[in-house]
């Protein structure tokens, strides 16, 4: 409960002792004294009592909820220290960065766009807060005004009748001051913490305060000068020098560093300081090495004899990339290894240690993806992932391995230049060529012979083999180093390295977002392909389902990724994912009714969330009914009947899902169900009793699918049991759409209600009045114990019934193993015992009258005579 709640609580039990006090007394002295007018306002000895023990009652609950709030509201203060102290920091490390160098404009943006939230967080909780404040010590005025009142009372009582003021009633009087005494100590304290909080919310509002101005300023500043030439522009030759002069500088930094550690003996008393731990640590890169090494042997062995065995080329991208990952698997370690050493000996956050793991990682991944490009574009003979000729895996092969080392260079020599605290026009000027190095380097690699043999081998959607594609974007690339040289030529150079960081990011995020839809397609293909996949192998039953998983999950890797890019594209040009939402807040328009919103952006939720429900449905039913059931011993009627409940549990969801999506408060489904409850009254209680009789049908389970039924006459099974009909499909192949009503209301035969087991056939047969009743008794029993469908235990009977009007009657009970042999073994008995009668003489009567004719007309005597 909410403790604004609680102390509203508090302040009525408060007020209604205060109204007993005061209420009680008139009512006891007119019953002591009825001739005696009560005075108004005045309690009464009688009632102080049994006021004082419901107020004490009340004061010790209100001091358990009171001690248990005061930790919360320490530990509430103890976070907003720790969020003050954090914000502090990087808010001092931010001026301090700004001093030191100029922020790129991306930056800049993503810390408005952060601490724009932050603020409005902070002005909430402190609103909230004030509340709370003002709440409390509002219910503090009104204890305080409460207890002068009892007081008040007590004093008059002693003043008019001392003898009425007993010692008990004092020490009833003294607990509740003490209890409230406490009550007010607990109040009073967690007011101080929340003061203090208040106070430190404050602070971090002021901090805000005063950096989003000057945030505001520089991101003005630089988009001011994006179009501003420099007053005195420095020439290329002289930037170009004063670059190289930097960069050469960096070996003999290092090696006077490393001269003067050494001649200083600080390496020496470092190293003999800590011996152990560096003992240690040795110890455990020498077991890494081992370790690493064995496991390279053992898996590269693995990974061959699968290359040689494997017919699935869809695993080759991830193969390639495995044993890329298994041969670096050491100088990963090594790397871990440093970074472990360096946080050991509290070495992180030097400019040398950071270097180093620089040099180390970017090392690293140099070699990872050298090796890797070498195995993708191996070419068509050399077992590479990409059928290419010769020539064109060669170029690729060759160039790629360069642009990598060209990328490797320069991201380190820009991580040691803002380690060593270079110019910060050398710093702007060699990150700006390395940039435009990157485009021509990209533009190199889409050079048209080999791009339009490229790109339909490919993993991408279809509409990139195009070779309009490839012309695209090498006009894009063309037209984008050509705007970003003519404006550095011509003095714009802000301008030109904005450009430069927007394209590079953008290209970097198609590459690398291709790489996922690479090994995501690559999983996607191994799993889920309609004929190859490891899914269709094991659930070759469920082709059609796996077809739609596959297509569905190709469909969401291609948005999910498709977004991802344009997203990161438009954010490396400056536009910001809020901007993006702002610019789709049209989909947040639409009528209202009550509390339902018809937006574009939530009929879009409702159908996302229904279609979404009859996708889980499916899915959940495929996997119960492949991988569930098949383990069991449940019938098809109850596996029917747990997979239709799922699947009405799921879609119920979904649409409790989709109403709350359009606004709808669940709380009204009671006047929905009495809006149901009407319409049922006027017209819907055939459709509502067709629904229940459903799911009679599914949970009691009279009939189920599979079942042989006799309907009006018609032999047939049961296919489906729907919401408000069953499908019972005939055995002359036409269906029968039942209400589900009618199956509960009427009688139904069913075969199989206990299961396609024993059933018994009657058959009737007569023979002639002279037959011998012994042996046609005797041939009727050796033909039905012939008949493979006639189970030996119950064994046949043949029973002579009766004495017909032209033959002697014989029934014939035999037993069948299914319901499905009773047709076929009707016909097979019956054609036996006609041959075996015929065989042995015995007749099958007919029925047979004697007509005798008492008058004979005259007409017709005397035509006969003529």
């Amino acid at each position: 409960m909410p403790m604004a709640v609680k102390y509203a609580l508090y302040r009525l039990m408060a007020a209604v002792i205060v109204a007993g006090f005061l209420a009680f007394p008139g009512l006891v002295r007119a019953q002591a004294a009825p001739t005696e007018k009560p005075e108004k306002g005045i309690a009464s000895p009688q009632t102080l009592p049994r006021g004082f023990e419901q107020g004490i009652a009340q004061l010790q609950e209100q001091l358990k909820a009171w001690e248990s709030r005061v930790p919360v509201a320490a530990a509430d203060l103890a976070q907003t220290q720790k969020e003050l102290d954090n914000l502090q920091v990087a808010v001092a490390s931010l001026k301090a960065t700004m001093v030191l160098q100029r922020l790129p404009l991306l930056q800049v943006e993503e810390l408005l766009d952060l601490y724009a939230d932050y603020e409005t967080g902070l002005k909430g909780k402190l609103k909230d807060l004030g509340l709370e404040i003002d709440e409390l010590k509002k219910g503090q005025q009104e204890q305080i005004e409460s207890q002068n009142a009892l007081r008040v009372q007590l004093s008059i009582i002693q003043a008019r009748d001392p003898a009425a003021v007993t010692p008990e009633l004092q020490q009833a009087f003294l607990t509740y001051l003490n209890l409230a005494g406490d009550r007010d100590l607990l109040l009073t304290r967690v007011l101080d913490q929340l003061e203090q909080r208040r106070r430190l919310l404050e602070q971090e509002q002021e901090l805000l305060t005063g950096l989003t101005p000057q945030l505001k300023q520089l991101e003005a500043d630089w988009k001011g000068q994006l179009l501003k030439r420099p007053a005195a522009a420095v020439p290329f030759r002289e930037q170009v020098v004063q670059a190289w002069k930097s960069l050469a500088v960096i070996p003999q930094r290092g090696w006077d560093w490393l001269n003067g550690l050494g001649a200083s003996g600080r390496l020496s008393a470092f190293i003999w300081s800590h011996l152990a731990p560096i003992f240690g640590l040795l110890g455990f890169i020498l077991l890494l090495g081992w370790s690493t090494r064995r496991f390279n042997d053992l898996v590269t062995r693995r990974f061959r004899t699968w290359r040689e065995r494997a017919a699935d080329i869809h695993l080759l991208p991830l193969y390639v990339l495995g044993r890329a990952l298994v041969a670096n698997l050491f100088w990963l370690g090594l790397i871990l290894w440093l970074g472990l050493f360096f946080w050991t000996f509290n070495l992180m956050s030097s400019a040398p240690a950071q270097l180093i793991l620089a040099a180390l990682v970017t090392l690293w991944a140099l070699r990872l993806s050298i090796q890797w490009v070498q195995g993708f574009f191996a070419g068509q003979t050399a077992g590479g992932v990409l059928v290419l000729d010769r020539d064109v895996a060669r170029f690729y092969r060759r160039f790629l391995k360069l642009f990598l080392v060209y990328l490797g260079l320069g991201f380190l020599g820009l991580k040691s230049a803002g380690l060593l605290d270079f110019p910060e026009s050398s710093r702007l000027f060699v990150e700006h060529y390395f940039l435009i190095g990157i485009l021509v380097w990209g533009f190199w690699l889409l050079r048209r012979p080999y791009l339009v043999r490229l790109l339909p081998q490919l993993s991408a959607p279809t509409w990139l083999h195009q070779p309009v594609v490839g012309l695209f974007l090498r006009s894009l690339l063309l037209f984008l180093l050509a705007v970003i040289i003519l404006a550095d030529l011509l003095g714009f150079q802000n301008l030109s390295l904005y450009l430069a960081e927007a394209a590079v990011w953008t290209l970097l995020a198609v590459v690398i977002l291709w790489f996922l839809w690479l090994m995501g397609e690559t999983l996607i293909l191994h799993l889920l392909h309609p004929e190859a996949g490891r899914a269709t192998y094991f659930f070759p039953e469920r082709a059609e389902l796996i077809q739609r998983v596959f297509v569905f999950s190709r469909w969401t890797l291609g948005i999910v990724l498709g977004v991802a890019v344009v997203l990161w594209s438009l954010n490396s040009w400056g536009i910001t994912p809020h901007q993006v939402a702002w610019a789709f807040q049209w989909m947040t328009w639409g009528p209202t009714l009550g509390p339902v919103r018809l937006t574009t952006l939530n009929v879009l939720g409702v159908i996302l969330a229904i279609y979404l429900g009859f996708f889980l449905s499916r899915l959940v039913r495929g996997l119960m009914l492949v991988r569930i059931f098949p383990r069991t011993a449940l019938d098809s009627g109850v596996q029917y009947t747990i997979t239709t409940t799922m699947h009405y549990v799921i879609l119920i969801l979904a649409g409790l899902i989709a109403l709350n999506i359009l606004g709808f408060p669940l709380t009204n489904l009671a006047l929905v169900a009495g809006a149901l409850g009407v319409g049922i009254g006027f017209g819907l209680q055939n459709i509502v009793n067709n629904f229940l009789s459903g799911l009679i049908l599914l949970f009691e389970r009279p009939i189920k699918v599979g079942d042989m039924l006799v309907i009006d006459g018609q032999w047939g099974l049961v296919k489906e049991i729907r919401v408000r009909s069953t499908i019972f499909e005939t055995f002359d192949r036409y269906v029968l759409i039942i209400p589900n009503s009618e199956l509960v209301s009427n009688k139904v035969l069913n075969w199989t209600h206990y299961g396609a087991g024993i059933n018994r056939l009657t058959l009737k047969v007569g023979v002639s009045y002279g037959s011998d009743v012994r042996q046609v008794t005797q041939l009727i029993t050796e033909i039905c114990q012939a008949n493979p469908r006639v189970v030996p235990v119950p064994p046949p009977q043949v029973y002579f019934e009766a004495y017909g009007d032209s033959s002697l009657n014989f029934n014939i009970w035999v037993h069948l193993r299914t319901p499905s042999d009773r047709i076929p073994a009707t016909h097979e008995l019956n054609s036996a015992i006609f041959e075996a009668f015929n065989a042995n003489g015995i007749e099958i009567p007919f029925p047979q009258r004697d007509l005798h004719v008492k008058e004979w007309p005259e007409a017709l005597e005397k035509k006969t005579e003529g």
